[in-house]
């Protein structure tokens, strides 16, 4: 993460990282990833694939990170993944096209939120492009007023219910 922090400084250009990673809670990669945020680089962090509160998964838990919950084809809550207050916003996780090991062409299905974490940054990127450097936070106001409020289905209480939308 200091590498990244690093590449980020001297470019000078907005950054953005995509964490479809995690695991049990651990403080130093919740302090590591708020670190990369504060410095100013856009981080989307998969929430889990637990059917739990995300609030125990590291680096999902951490307060400034963007963290990421799945969604079906139908917009429902995926069933594997996690939720609660951790969870910023939601995108597409199920059966989601991506790169295959049988050929330098082949495809497969994959679910996740880590298929869905990268949603997210591919539109931080897209928005980086068009609007140049833009804090996080600003970022994540956009994503937040962009989203399709209560489009999903299944979604707890305490969890956002905010579909990712690019706004068009």
């Amino acid at each position: 993460m200091d590498w990244v922090i690093q590449q980020a400084e001297a470019s000078g250009r907005p950054s953005v990282i995509n964490m479809s990673l995690g695991g049990p809670p651990n403080l130093a990669q919740d302090r590591m990833a708020n670190r990369v945020v504060r410095s100013g680089v856009h981080c989307a962090v998969a929430a889990g694939n637990d059917s739990e509160d995300a609030s125990n998964h590291s680096p999902a838990r951490a307060k400034d990170v963007i963290t990421v919950g799945a969604t079906t084809i139908e917009d429902k809550l995926a069933e594997f993944s996690n939720f609660g207050p951790p969870v910023k916003i939601l995108a597409p996780g199920l059966d989601i096209i991506s790169a295959g090991i049988a050929s330098t062409t082949a495809t497969r299905p994959m679910s996740g939120t880590s298929m869905a974490t990268p949603h997210v940054a591919g539109l931080i990127a897209y928005l980086l492009c068009l609007q140049g450097k833009r804090t996080p936070a600003e970022i994540l106001t956009e994503l937040q007023s962009k989203g399709v409020k209560d489009a999903v289905s299944g979604v707890p209480d305490d969890t956002v219910n905010l579909l990712l939308n690019n706004g068009l």
